[in-house]
């Protein structure tokens, strides 16, 4: 993970990767361009701190400020969110036993409240997001909506690329096989097989998602 170092002199100027920062407020004007590095990059940055005396700071920053202790162990040790968070561990715990249960409209009920509430408190792209998301898809999936489901990994994709995340690819293999296994209409399969090749497009490895594409293309004009 990039560093991002801020420099700040006694007068008043400051630095942000050794540009200077414009305005009377460097220390305010840093926070918030890291905050903007963050917000595009949707994953949380790490900052190197040199304040007037010379004394040093690392710190991380996200979308919304400075990370507390807990934010920034999750974000140094689990950036992929593979762990539930305490949070939200008995929100996940009831969907799970609603499916268990064969409650599928409190599952999906409780999964798409789960979702909203993580997008409430992280934001959107947030990579706790795409793992709400990834539960709604599993769901749909198992309720025997392929076409849906496919969709929603398609969204779950493209978080993770928009996340720089190597678990792009998981989701993207997950919603090309829901594509194989629906039996929607044509027109919606052509809209899916679409969105697929798009996704597919964003792949941080072009080479090793070309064939599906091509696979993708081909099905797409032969429907």
């Amino acid at each position: 993970m990039a560093v991002v170092t801020i420099a700040l002199a006694a007068d008043g100027r400051g630095w942000l990767d050794g540009v200077e920062l414009a305005g009377d407020n460097a220390r305010a004007a840093a926070l918030a361009a890291v905050r903007r590095i963050a917000t595009d990059r949707r994953r949380p940055v790490r900052v190197q701190a040199t304040e007037p005396d010379g004394s040093v700071w690392h710190f991380m920053v996200g979308p919304d400020g400075i990370l507390d202790a807990e934010q920034e162990h999750q974000a140094l040790t689990d950036p992929d969110a593979h762990a539930v968070p305490p949070a939200y561990r008995a929100a996940v715990e009831a969907v799970v036993a609603a499916a268990d249960g064969d409650q599928e409209h409190i599952a999906m009920l409780l999964a798409a409240r789960l979702e909203l509430r993580v997008m409430a408190e992280h934001g959107a792209g947030h990579p706790y997001v795409w793992r709400a998301r990834e539960l709604r898809a599993h769901l749909t999936y198992v309720y025997g909506k392929p076409g849906a489901a496919c969709e929603l990994y398609v969204e779950v994709a493209r978080g993770w690329a928009e996340c720089a995340s190597d678990e792009y690819w998981a989701a993207a293999q997950r919603a090309h096989a829901l594509w194989h296994a629906t039996a929607d209409e044509r027109w919606r399969l052509v809209w899916l097989g679409n969105q697929l090749a798009d996704l597919l497009r964003l792949a941080p490895d072009p080479e090793r998602a070309m064939r599906a594409l091509r696979e993708v293309l081909r099905r797409v004009d032969e429907l």
